[in-house]
């Protein structure tokens, strides 16, 4: 990249690069109207698909309506509850809220699949989602939109493919466990609607996702990432793509991230003019890049990291936003300040601008990654703290940690130690292992590294003796190392002397069962402080036993 031109990089497919599966749509054309009766049927006529089919809604309609007219066009009232599907396969709940029918079935589609097309013309659209499903259009009162959305709809008939963008391991999600919902994140920031809790972790529609990534780079397990490319296939090109452009003799580098589609087409408008130390780097949508790929690119020799973000109030721009304060604090603790950088309005000029300025960078890493979001990280912050002599200065001195943000999936756990009774709820509900029992012995353990700062064991703590405080911990061996938060001596039985309880928790039983009938005399109480094996025998010798009908 010389004499002022640039070229826009891409990451390339090769054989090294894993697949991922294909979603396949079929539509046959038949489209559904969603309008007032006047309009759709004016709309109707224009419209060349193979099938059409009006609907009209009405919130105040007792029933369900339908008759056809001259020239065979279906017409159905009733009043909407819920309108769902994707190209080839859409459908409406209509009629009763509590008892719904389908629309598909009563416009004799739903053999077929449901409606292939939606050309929803109501004043407000059905679907409130930031970016709608494929064969959804909702124009408004713009004729221009109408007539681009019907010229569109005639070439969506057929076969089509896309790539499965994401990969779900379950096992690592927060969401929920046992009945506690914690983390969120990925239902936060998506835009399409493909992203729904079912109960014990979240369930994605693949013909709903449309790859925007806001989903991985927001998760803080990496139970959700990008498949195609996979991170560690995209990092492991990024780290080719910055050699090469040193190898050309660039001094420095501003990667320069911008999706395939929009942001290439704007980029073509000023490209001629960019700075040769601007790397242009196409990407299937900027938000499928996150906090350890940004951190991947300084430690591979990027002097910074730009995102091509034009500005927008949507659930994605949000949460990309809240990454990047996120990893600027963290860079900012290793003495590299401001680093990542979002532009509502890309151009040369500000590019330029950026690239102007001289920044001090680490020696390149020679790291691999391997699909693991919070060690990719890790790696590349470790990296970055061993070499900081190199752009922050000998004289600064390195952060022990650094506050975060609320949101921030790094911190540690607090744990109240006179109200805590090793009860160890909060280790059986953990999805990441942050919290760990002692085995044998009566302690709770956290590592500080594994903690995602979802909140489950927070909720899970039945005597609310734990709470959350988010930091990044810098020094690896330090997060990585169990420190015991709590722990007490073990409360032996008083018959076998076996261990199986917290002086802590007898006490408590004690005091709570105090005034329970079951607990009046001292032979009772006595039975609070055997071992399981002990209390059931103390029970059948007492020749009077327990009277459960007492009242």
């Amino acid at each position: 990249m010389t004499d002022g031109s640039v070229d826009t990089l891409q990451f390339r497919a090769s054989n090294s690069i894993q697949t991922t599966s294909l979603v396949a749509y079929q539509s046959r054309g038949h489209c559904l109207i969603i309008a007032p009766l006047d309009r759709g049927i004016d709309v109707a006529a224009r419209l060349e698909t193979p099938g059409k089919t009006l609907f009209v809604a009405d919130a105040a309609f007792p029933g369900i309506d339908k008759k056809s007219t001259e020239d065979g066009l279906t017409i159905i009232q009733a009043r909407l509850v819920e309108l769902r599907g994707y190209l080839g396969a859409f459908d409406c709940d209509i009629g009763d809220q509590q008892s719904p029918g389908s629309l598909a079935k009563v416009a004799g589609v739903s053999l077929l699949g449901g409606f292939d097309l939606v050309l929803d013309l109501s004043e407000t659209p059905v679907l409130k989602v930031d970016v709608p499903p494929f064969g959804y259009y909702a124009p408004g009162d713009d004729s221009e939109a109408l007539d681009a959305a019907m010229a569109e709809m005639l070439e969506l008939q057929g076969d089509f493919e896309k790539p499965k963008y994401f990969d779900y391991d379950a096992s690592l999600c927060a969401h929920s466990r046992s009945g506690i919902t914690a983390c969120s994140n990925c239902l936060d920031v998506c835009g399409t609607g493909a992203i729904t809790s079912n109960g014990e972790g979240v369930s994605i529609e693949p013909y709903l996702c449309q790859g925007c990534g806001s989903c991985t780079s927001s998760c803080p397990s990496g139970a959700v990432s990008y498949a195609y490319p996979a991170p560690a296939d995209a990092m492991s090109q990024l780290q080719t793509l910055l050699a090469e452009h040193r190898s050309q003799g660039n001094s420095q580098t501003i990667v320069f991230l911008h999706d395939a589609e929009q942001g290439a087409e704007r980029l073509q408008q000023y490209q001629a003019g960019l700075s040769a130390a601007v790397l242009p780097l196409a990407v299937e949508e900027v938000a499928s890049l996150g906090i350890d790929s940004w951190f991947c690119a300084l430690a591979y020799g990027a002097a910074l990291v730009v995102i091509d973000a034009p500005q927008a109030d949507n659930a994605m721009q949000r949460g990309l936003a809240l990454q990047v304060e996120i990893a600027n604090e963290i860079l900012a603790g290793v003495g590299l300040h401001d680093r990542l950088r979002m532009l509502d309005a890309a151009d040369a000029e500000s590019l330029n601008a950026l690239a102007a300025t001289s920044y001090q960078c680490a020696p390149p890493a020679s790291f691999t990654t391997f699909n693991n979001k919070r060690q990719t990280t890790r790696m590349a912050i470790d990296h970055l703290r061993q070499n900081m002599d190199q752009f922050a200065g000998p004289g600064h001195i390195a952060k022990e940690a650094v506050a975060l943000p609320a949101d921030a999936p790094f911190g540690e756990v607090i744990v109240n130690k006179d109200a805590c009774t090793l009860c160890l709820a909060c280790v059986t509900v953990c999805p990441a292992r942050a919290l760990q029992d002692g085995e044998t012995l009566p302690q709770l353990k956290f590592i500080e590294t594994n903690c995602l700062q979802c909140g489950m064991c927070e909720k899970a703590c039945p005597e609310n003796a734990i709470s959350l405080q988010t930091r990044f911990l810098y020094d690896s061996e330090t997060a990585l190392k169990p420190v015991i938060v709590n722990e007490e001596e073990p409360f032996n039985c008083i018959v076998c002397n076996t261990p199986f309880a917290t002086r802590a928790i007898i006490g408590r039983m004690q005091t709570k069962l105090a005034s329970h009938w079951m607990f009046g005399d001292d032979s009772a109480l006595r039975r609070l402080k055997m071992c399981e094996d002990c209390r059931v025998k103390d029970i059948f010798e007492n020749e009077s036993g327990i009277d459960v009908h007492k009242t």
